[in-house]
C-alpha cells in the first residue's frame, strides 16, 4: 500500500513539473487596450452555436494530438459600445476542441459559448472568411470575449489579488473587472448603465479607428527554426509577411 502511495505521489509531482515547465504567457489586455484595438465591442447574447467545419493546427508541446475547430456563433447586440448597432447579429468565430474533449495542459483560452448567455465581445475581423473573432484569438479567446456572470466570478474558492498582493473582491481587482461587474446584474440581465459608463469613460479609445491590417487568422501552421524553436504562423497570409503569434517553445 505504501509503495502504491509513493508511486501516486511521484506521478503527481511529475505532472506538476511538466505543467510548470510548459507554462505559457497569456495575452491579457487592459480595458483601454480592448476598446482601442477592437473593431467591434458590445454586450450581447448568443443566439446560436454551430460547428464551422474549419479546423486549425496550433503548435505547443502540451497540445500535441489535440484538434481544434472554429465554432460559428451568432451574437445579438444588446448594448453597443463600438462599431455596431443594437439588434445586429454578429457572426463570431470561437475556438473549440474538435471531437471528444481531452485533457490539455495549459490549453488555449477557449470560451465554450452557450445559447442565451451574455458576453462582452471585443472583436476583430477574420482575415480568411466572413465574420469576426476575439481580439486575442486563437490562443486566448477568453481574454477578448468574456462571459458576463457574477456567480461565476464569486463562486466558492474564487480568490483575487491586486497589484500589491492584497486579497480583494473581483470588481476591486482592476478596471476591467469593475467594468465587467457593472455590465450585468445577479440574474444575468445586461445593464444599460454599465455599457453607458464604458462608452463615456473610454470615449477616446472607442473613437480610435482600427488599422486595416488588424485581423485574426483562422488557419495556422507550425514553423520550426534551425535551433529547434517552434512557433505559429498563418497558414495562408495571402502573400504578406507571415506574423509569428502565440507561444514559442522548443
Amino acid at each position: 500500500m505504501r509503495g502504491m502511495k509513493a508511486l501516486f505521489m511521484a506521478l503527481v509531482v511529475s505532472l506538476f513539473a511538466v505543467v510548470a515547465c510548459d507554462g505559457r504567457a497569456v495575452q491579457v489586455l487592459e480595458m483601454k487596450e480592448l476598446m482601442r484595438k477592437s473593431a467591434l465591442v458590445f454586450a450581447g447574447r448568443v443566439k446560436s452555436v454551430a460547428p464551422s467545419g474549419m479546423t486549425t493546427e496550433l503548435a505547443y508541446p502540451t497540445w500535441k494530438g489535440a484538434a481544434f475547430e472554429w465554432l460559428k456563433v451568432e451574437m445579438e447586440v444588446i448594448e453597443p459600445i463600438k462599431g455596431v448597432k443594437k439588434g445586429e447579429v454578429v457572426r463570431t468565430m470561437l475556438l473549440s476542441e474538435k471531437g471528444e474533449r481531452m485533457i490539455i495542459f495549459n490549453p488555449p483560452g477557449m470560451v465554450r459559448p452557450e445559447v442565451g448567455r451574455p458576453y462582452l465581445c471585443c472583436l476583430l475581423p477574420v482575415a480568411d472568411g466572413e465574420g469576426y473573432a476575439s481580439i486575442t484569438a486563437p490562443f486566448d479567446d477568453d481574454e477578448g470575449v468574456f462571459l458576463l456572470d457574477r456567480k461565476d466570478w464569486v463562486h466558492e474558492g474564487a480568490t483575487y489579488y491586486d497589484d500589491q498582493g492584497k486579497e480583494v473582491s473581483f470588481r476591486e481587482q482592476n478596471e476591467r473587472n469593475a467594468a465587467l461587474w457593472n455590465l450585468v446584474d445577479g440574474k444575468g440581465a445586461i445593464l444599460p448603465a454599465g455599457a453607458a459608463a464604458i462608452r463615456k469613460k473610454y470615449a477616446a479609445e472607442i473613437g480610435t479607428p482600427v488599422p486595416k491590417e488588424s485581423v485574426i487568422y483562422l488557419k495556422w501552421k507550425k514553423e520550426t527554426g534551425g535551433d529547434g524553436w517552434q512557433w505559429n504562423v498563418p497558414a495562408d497570409p495571402k502573400g504578406k509577411a507571415k506574423p509569428r503569434s502565440g507561444p514559442v517553445s522548443k
